[in-house]
Formats: C-alpha cells, sequence, structure tokens
C-alpha cells in the first residue's frame, strides 16, 4: 500500500487549522466515543500490555487537549468496530475509507490520508495483475472493510472474512491464504514482522482510498464540534505527531545542495585564487550552519531510534537478532527478557542451549540446524524452551536470514509463546484416549454378558418346551399359558442378547475399509428380505448406487434395518411404498429412504436411536428396540451421521451420510 502521510495527511489538517467556525450551539458534551480499526499500524495498533498507540491516538490525545473534552477511544476489530457505531454505540468513527454505500448514512470528514489497497499474493503464484485475474481463488479480506465492495462490484465474490490485517498476515504465514487483499501500510508492517516479505507479491493498487473520520448521518452538531477542535491544531503540531512515529531522513536535500555548492566553491577557487578570502568566509558560515543543521538531524534520528525501541519493546513476540553464522544473541527486545526470565544477564554470554530444554531433539545440535536450514529460506517449528529459572514450555519459532542497517547478515528469530495451546492438546488427547479406553472395556464387558447370558436362556426355553410338551394334561390351559408366557418372554430375553452381542461388535468387526459396491448390498438386502416384501406388497424403488469405502457385511445390516423397519411400521390400509434416493456431498454421499408408513412424532425422532427405545409394545409390533441404535453406531462407524425427518406423505425419510 502506498502512503502519503506528509502530503495528504498534513494538507488536510493544514486546511481544518485554518478554519475558525465558533463552537456549535449549546453546551459541549461532557466527552466523546471514537471507535476505530485496532490493528493498522502506523496510525493505529496495540502494544505488548494491549493498549492502543499510533498516529490517530496522539491526534485524538492532542484534540482533547485543545477542546478540554474527554475522547474515550475504543480500539476493535473493524467489523465489530462499524457494528457498534452503527448500533449508536460512539459518536464517531475513524480509519474509514469514504464510499457511495456509507455517504447515504454517514457524514465525512475531508481526506486526512490517501492509501494504495493492492492485491497480496503468494510469490510462486503468476499472472495477478488486478482483480479479474483472482477469479476462482478465494480472496481473504477484513471483515467490514472497504475492499470487499470493490471486489464485488468487479464480480469477485469468492472472498473469506478475517477479524484483522494481522490475522490474514497469520493465514498466510500457515500457508492456508495464498491471495488477500489489504491495505499497503499493515502489509508492509505484518508481512516484516512475521518474515513473509520474500514470500509475497503485491499487484499493482487494485484502489486508491482516503482516510476520514465520520459521524452518523444528521448529527450536525457532533460532526461541528470535532471539526472545530481539529482546526486547533496547527500544522506544526501535527508534523511533530508524525515525526514520532513516520521517522525522517537524516540527510535533507538542503544537505545536498551545501555539498554541490562547496565544489563549485573549490572549483572557482583554483580558477579565481583572489576570490579565497571570501570563498573562506562564506565556507565558515555556511558550516557553522550545516553543523547547527546536522545536529539537529542527530537529535532527529535519537528520536527516530527512541520510537524504533519503543515498538520493538512493546511487541507481544520475542525478537532476537543473532549472528547468522555463530548464533550468537545480538540483540533482544523486552518481551525476550520477560519470556524466559532474565534480568541482568549479557545476551552475548547466554548460549542458544541455556534457552532450550537440551535433549534431542530440543539440545544446541538441533538448534543450530535450524539456524543453518534458514539459509534456504524463512523456517517456522515448534521447540521446548526453558526459562532462566529452569522452567520448560512450548514456543513456535519463526527464523529468517535480513540485512539490518546495512552490516552483515543477521538472523532475525520471532518467538510465540505457545504453552498454554499445547498442554490444552495433551489434555485433549488424553481425554480422547480414556475415553476411548472405557469404550473398548465396557463393549468388552456387554459382548462377554451378553453371550454368558444366551446360554442359561435357551435352557429355560428348551425345559420350558419339553414341560408343555410331556405334561400338557396335568397343566391343564391356565398352566399351558403360563409356560406359553415363559417361553415367549425367553425367546424376546433372546432376541435381546443377540441384539446387544450385535451392537457391541460392531467397532469389533473390521479394523480397515474397502470399496464397496452399493448396487451389490442391496441385492443382498433385496434376497433377505424378499418373503416380507412380497407378503406386504411392498413397492421398492432403488437407483443405481455408487461404491463407497466400508464394511461390506454392516453396510448390508445398515441398509436391511432400515428397509425392514419401514416395511414393519406399515399402514394396515396401504401396502408399504419405499424409495432410496442417493446424491453426492463434497467427499460424501447422501442417502434419503421415504416410506408412506405411520410416521415418527417430532418429540420421538431423535429417541428412536437410543437402544432398547420402542415406540410401541412387543405384541403390537415385534422387536427389541436396537435397529435403529445399531444403524446409527454403523453409520458413526463411517464416519457419517443420521437423522429423521417426517415425509411429505406423512411417513418417514431417513437421512444419513457416508463417505465416499
Amino acid at each position: 500500500m502506498g502512503m502519503r502521510p506528509l502530503k495528504g495527511l498534513l494538507a488536510a489538517f493544514a486546511i481544518l487549522a485554518m478554519a475558525a467556525f465558533p463552537w456549535p450551539t449549546g453546551a459541549a458534551p461532557g466527552s466523546i466515543t471514537v471507535v476505530m480499526d485496532d490493528n493498522y499500524p502506523p496510525y493505529v495498533f496495540k502494544d505488548g500490555g494491549g493498549n492502543l498507540q499510533g498516529i490517530l491516538v496522539d491526534v485524538w490525545a492532542l484534540w482533547s487537549k485543545k477542546t478540554g473534552i474527554p475522547v474515550t477511544l475504543r480500539g476493535l476489530d473493524w467489523g465489530q468496530a462499524l457494528a457498534e457505531f452503527n448500533a449508536g454505540k460512539a459518536d464517531a468513527i475513524d480509519t474509514i475509507f469514504r464510499n457511495p454505500a456509507r455517504e447515504k448514512i454517514y457524514d465525512f470528514s475531508g481526506p486526512y490520508a490517501t492509501i494504495d489497497v493492492p492485491l497480496v499474493f503468494d510469490a510462486h503464484l503468476s499472472g495477478i495483475k488486478d482483480a479479474s485475474t483472482v477469479k476462482g481463488f478465494t480472496v481473504g479480506v477484513k471483515a467490514g472493510d472497504a475492499c470487499i465492495d470493490v471486489l464485488a462490484e468487479r464480480g469477485i465474490d469468492t472472498v473469506k472474512p478475517y477479524p484483522s490485517y494481522e490475522a490474514m498476515a497469520d493465514a498466510a504465514a500457515a500457508a492456508e491464504l495464498k491471495v488477500f487483499c489489504i491495505d499497503k501500510p499493515p502489509a508492509i508492517y505484518f508481512l516484516t514482522k512475521k518474515g513473509l516479505e520474500r514470500r509475497f507479491l503485491t499487484s499493482p493498487p487494485l484502489y486508491t482510498g482516503q482516510f476520514h473520520w465520520a459521524v452518523r448521518k444528521g448529527q450536525t452538531a457532533t460532526f461541528r464540534l470535532i471539526e472545530q477542535g481539529f482546526a486547533q491544531i496547527s500544522a506544526a503540531e501535527r508534523q511533530e505527531i508524525d515525526k514520532r512515529w513516520l521517522g525522517q531522513g537524516l540527510i535533507s536535500a538542503e544537505d545536498e545542495e551545501w555539498r554541490h555548492n562547496v565544489t563549485v566553491a573549490a572549483i572557482m577557487a583554483v580558477v579565481a585564487g583572489l576570490g579565497l578570502a571570501a570563498w573562506a568566509w562564506s565556507l565558515r558560515r555556511r558550516v557553522r550552519i550545516k553543523t547547527a543543521e546536522l545536529r539537529g538531524a542527530l537529535d532527529r534520528l535519537a528520536m527516530s531510534e527512541q520510537r524504533f525501541r519503543t515498538i520493538f519493546d512493546n511487541i507481544s513476540d520475542a525478537i532476537f537478532i543473532h549472528d547468522a553464522d555463530t548464533g550468537t544473541i545480538l540483540m533482544a527486545n523486552q518481551r525476550m527478557r520477560d519470556m524466559y526470565g532474565l534480568r541482568t544477564e549479557a545476551l552475548a554470554d547466554i548460549r542458544v542451549n541455556d534457552l532450550s530444554e537440551g535433549s534431542p531433539p530440543y539440545g544446541e545440535a538441533e538448534a543450530m540446524a535450524w539456524i543453518a536450514r534458514s539459509a534456504d529460506g524463512p523456517q517456522c517449528f515448534e521447540w521446548y524452551a526453558r526459562r532462566m529459572d529452569g522452567r520448560l514450555f512450548w514456543v513456535e519459532v519463526s527464523m529468517r536470514r535480513a540485512f539490518i542497517d546495512d552490516g552483515p547478515e543477521r538472523l532475525l528469530v520471532v518467538v510465540r509463546d505457545i504453552d498454554e495451546r499445547k498442554q490444552a492438546q495433551d489434555q485433549l488427547t488424553r481425554t480422547i484416549d480414556a475415553l476411548s479406553r472405557s469404550n473398548t472395556d465396557l463393549e468388552r464387558f456387554a459382548y462377554a454378558a451378553s453371550h454368558d447370558l444366551r446360554e442359561p436362556l435357551n435352557t429355560v426355553i428348551r425345559f420350558a418346551q419339553l414341560l408343555e410338551s410331556r405334561y400338557a394334561p396335568q397343566l391343564g390351559e391356565d398352566g399351558a399359558d403360563i409356560v406359553g408366557f415363559v417361553v415367549r418372554g425367553a425367546k424376546q430375553m433372546v432376541a435381546l442378547v443377540d441384539g446387544l452381542l450385535d451392537y457391541s461388535r460392531v467397532n469389533a468387526l473390521v479394523e480397515h475399509f474397502e470399496p464397496v459396491s452399493l448396487d451389490k448390498v442391496l441385492a443382498v438386502v433385496g434376497d433377505n428380505l424378499r418373503a416380507a416384501i412380497a407378503d406386504s406388497g411392498t413397492q421398492l424403488t432403488i437407483p443405481a448406487l455408487p461404491v463407497v469405502t466400508g464394511d461390506e457385511i454392516q453396510l448390508i445390516q445398515l441398509f436391511q434395518n432400515l428397509i425392514g423397519n419401514a416395511i414393519k411400521y406399515r399402514r394396515p390400509e396401504a401396502a408399504p411404498v419405499i424409495a432410496l434416493e442417493c446424491r453426492a456431498e463434497g467427499l460424501s454421499w447422501h442417502f434419503s429412504l421415504t416410506d408412506n408408513g405411520i410416521g415418527i412424532a417430532p418429540e420421538f425422532r431423535t429417541q428412536v436411536f437410543t437402544i432398547f427405545k420402542r415406540l410401541h409394545t412387543h405384541s403390537a409390533i415385534p422387536g427389541v428396540g436396537m435397529g435403529l441404535a445399531m444403524c446409527k453406531r454403523i453409520v458413526e462407524r463411517h464416519g457419517g451421521r443420521i437423522w429423521v425427518d417426517e415425509a411429505a406423505s406423512g411417513g418417514t425419510v431417513f437421512h444419513f451420510v457416508l463417505g465416499q
């Protein structure tokens, strides 16, 4: 992004400084609240403590001093700043571009900075020069940014919003984002900070915007109050703020002119010796003037160095500058000292191993290997670090080679503390492992218990049937009914045990999935249900089906249970009409099985997948409540999900998704 701050910025405020309008009619407000982007260096950004700093922070502080009106600055993600301003939670908004849509709802100040807005893209891409050349790419944008409207006007709607420019830079560093739209000042700042300036290129400006402040449409009194406050800020005061954050060159154009004049004077002295005395006097006078100017330039350089040190020490990441050959630490920021617990130790005396866990793969030899690899390009990796008090913690390290102050090549290292994230990941892994072990133990117990129950139940059935056949005359009608109840109850219990055995074996049958033809699966299901289909007069429609990766036996069981249920739960007055549909959804297949049966009430549509859950008595419709629970477990084992809706016919539609 191109930035002309000392021309556009100062010119706008110089014009405002010449205004001399009276204060708005009525008493001035007790305070005003201004929202703005919190991530737009050097205009506004946060220090290591989360406090706002930058050009606009100083400008509004001076406005408050001039007017005597307190100003509350709220730095937010840009989309949130727009939302809060539109909701009436702030009196004004800053760092805003002007466009036709916004002109309908805001009153804008004059522009005070001109900003180029290019497309930034991975250096390995080619042919990107304007909006038309990024069609088909996902373009990163900041939420609420004017760039979204500009891209939409040019037919680009494949955008991915991020909360801030730094979030886009982080996504680019992680290779998650190849093309993004970003204002040039923060682009330079964040790409340099994260070592990405050689990995990404910029297009010519997509458009050029201008910074304004604004109020909501019709807030005339507030607009005039703010405008007149800025009119009291002089161009010189504005220039001092810019110098503080933008810096300036050490040698001015006047210095170049002076050197030229000295050369001309020397030539003239050779040609005209008679003018030597006058020339010497003139030279001494110029030397005195230039000496004073150079002293001023040195003072300004010291101020620029102080500004750099302030930013350097307030960045939230630890920054090291190493000797690229030896790895010796030459310079580090305050965050590095805080992160590693350094007090008075000299940086040159600290070895890389002192700041590492110390044993492979986090020892000095591995660290030096990473340093050597940085000669091939930027490196990013995780590292187990050590504080000076011995405490270990995890960090993310980014390193690259760089030339600083026209000196020899250095190694620039940026370190971010990720210890809390790693601990959370480790805890999650341990929890998942514990749950997996617990589930396995429960499945084994259920299988063993069910297997051991089956034999006694079969014994009860055999002896009850033997009693019924041998002693029917002695039992009489009542006794025969009782024995019949025993036999039917025991058989239902055996069916429950068999269902429980099948349910517990779902996750234990096949460890590796293979390609399965669903046409073949439905052919087997049709053979298995041939009698039920014929007896009920079922009309079954099955389309051509794909090949999926899975367990063939379990897929047969899945489709057989669902189709069998549709036949079982039919309306007494109508023959079953069952239709299977299939469509691709990304890398998955979406199946829908529709019937015209008795349906399922909405309040029971999640309960039906619970083991042993039945909505009808065994005498009304036979079953043990295992079928749909088994279907759910099979689908989930194949990485999918299953749910039920009401069909247009009043029956049910079972939906389930399987991976390709």
